[in-house]
């Protein structure tokens, strides 16, 4: 008697990337968090990306829907991961207006919702769902194989965190499965946080979601985690790897000091970036003077650098001129620091231009100073510690 014939499972991934969030100030005012600069030559979004192309899994939908631009011209078609060929592909899905689908997505459950022809057009059985704005390193593949051997419905990567209210938290057993979860509670039941990494069978998730419709805002941890829970057999990975969430200024900012000292290894972990960026491509070898000195810091290619780097992160044509001292600082691309100016402790977007002896921050507040896009400090002008100047804002010099 032969073996029954059996189909192999198929999986597809989406990944979240296209909301913008209040807490990153004037970082996101022209972009979505997961298109925001990191390490210089990289965004946020290339971390899961990497991470699915190292797992082997072909085939995401990438859900984008404000200012999606920047987004578009970075993934391109995926080919920077090698998800060009037969049977892969990186999609971008954004909101469109159709016979029974609304012109902008209620949620990021509705999202996927809307974008459920993706996966069946692709025949899939499990569906990863990602988000864009994380900075972490995992193996999507030791996943899967914790979902299939619980016979799972559904498995969240959960992490153990202390108590913050911004996340969702789940109550496990000793099996893994999940008893109890709550979003963003005052006093959490437990110390395992919700990744927003959830590994779903298509099957139970599309008859949740078609039941959810209805209502005006469909999220995952507040609607169909309880839905699942409820009916489903729902399972919590524990990952114990590096996880940030680069939601705020400040978790923005620390990923960098991580990164600056050794925790986040882009070499190791097996980053890949669109190398043909426009932003980054065509540039020269970084040039750094005779008088420079650069400390504790990431120095990317078409920067020019004659003046002082400590603990900073420099993107692409970043010049610091002679006598000029930038740290503990994220310079983003074409910014320009002259001769004799100090930028401390201070995010600065893409084309500033800091004056002559102009101060910007101060290293040792406590507070991080931040620039957005094409701001112009003037000579010997000043920046107070903790100030936010809004993109192309300007401050006089003082003559």
């Amino acid at each position: 008697m032969e073996a029954p014939i059996t189909k192999p499972l198929r999986l597809v991934a989406m990944t979240l990337a296209g909301g913008r969030v209040g807490e990153l100030s004037v970082l996101t005012l022209r972009r979505p968090k997961s298109a925001l600069p990191f390490a210089g030559y990289y965004r946020v979004i290339d971390f899961p990306l990497s991470n699915l192309m190292r797992a082997g899994i072909h085939n995401v939908g990438i859900l984008s829907q404000y200012r999606p631009a920047s987004l578009i011209d970075h993934v391109g078609v995926g080919e920077s991961w090698d998800f060009v060929g037969l049977g892969r592909g990186a999609k971008i899905l954004p909101p469109f207006r159709g016979a029974e689908a609304s012109d902008w997505y209620r949620g990021n459950a509705d999202a996927v919702f809307q974008n459920l022809n993706y996966v069946r057009d692709h025949q899939a059985d499990l569906l990863l769902i990602l988000s864009g704005d994380h900075i972490y390193s995992m193996d999507y593949r030791k996943l899967v194989e914790f979902h299939l051997e619980r016979g799972a419905d559904m498995t969240i990567a959960v992490k153990r965190m202390d108590p913050h209210e911004r996340f969702g938290w789940a109550v496990l057993d000793a099996d893994g499965r999940v008893t109890d979860y709550e979003e963003k509670p005052v006093v959490p039941k437990s110390d395992l946080a919700s990744l927003t990494v959830y590994l779903v069978n298509v099957a139970p998730l599309t008859q949740i979601l078609r039941e959810l419709n209805g209502r005006q805002l469909i999220e995952f941890g507040r609607d169909v985690l309880p839905a699942m829970i409820a009916r489903h057999r729902v399972y919590g990975w524990v990952f114990d790897g590096y996880w940030a969430y680069t939601r705020t200024v400040e978790s923005y900012y620390q990923a960098h000091q991580d990164l600056l000292s050794g925790r986040i290894d882009i070499d190791e972990w097996g980053v890949r970036t669109n190398l043909h960026d426009t932003m980054i491509a065509g540039h020269p070898p970084a040039h750094i003077g005779r008088g420079a000195t650069i400390e504790n810091s990431f120095i990317s290619s078409g920067t020019f650098i004659e003046g002082r780097v400590e603990n900073s992160v420099l993107s692409p044509a970043v010049v610091v001129e002679r006598g000029a001292t930038v740290r503990s600082s994220i310079i983003l691309h074409r910014c320009v620091i002259r001769a004799g100016a100090r930028v401390e402790r201070a995010i600065m977007d893409k084309s500033c231009e800091i004056g002559p002896d102009a101060r910007v921050g101060l290293e040792n507040s406590g507070e991080i100073t931040l620039l957005g896009k094409e701001c112009q400090i003037g000579r010997g002008g000043e920046v107070s510690p903790g100030t936010t100047l809004q993109p192309e804002e300007q401050v006089l010099g003082s003559n």
